[in-house]
């Protein structure tokens, strides 16, 4: 059983081992590339929150599940 356990934990240590050593290696040969220009941020609208066409329908909505 000792015997069984220590290839196991062998095996996870190599892993472990493989899994590090190929992701230096994908570092190293393909590195993230940055812009070349910084972004300039782009102005959202403002949203004033819901409109009173959606406000209408909703209650309409309401009003009518509540009267069956």
């Amino acid at each position: 059983m000792l015997t069984g356990m220590g290839i196991v934990f062998l095996f996870l240590v190599m892993l472990i081992g493989a899994v590090k050593l190929m992701a230096s290696c994908v570092t190293n040969f393909f590195p993230e590339e940055l812009p070349a220009t910084a972004a300039v941020p782009v102005p959202t609208p403002v949203s004033t929150g819901v409109t009173p066409t959606v406000t209408a329908a909703i209650t309409a909505a309401v009003h009518q599940h509540r009267a069956k």
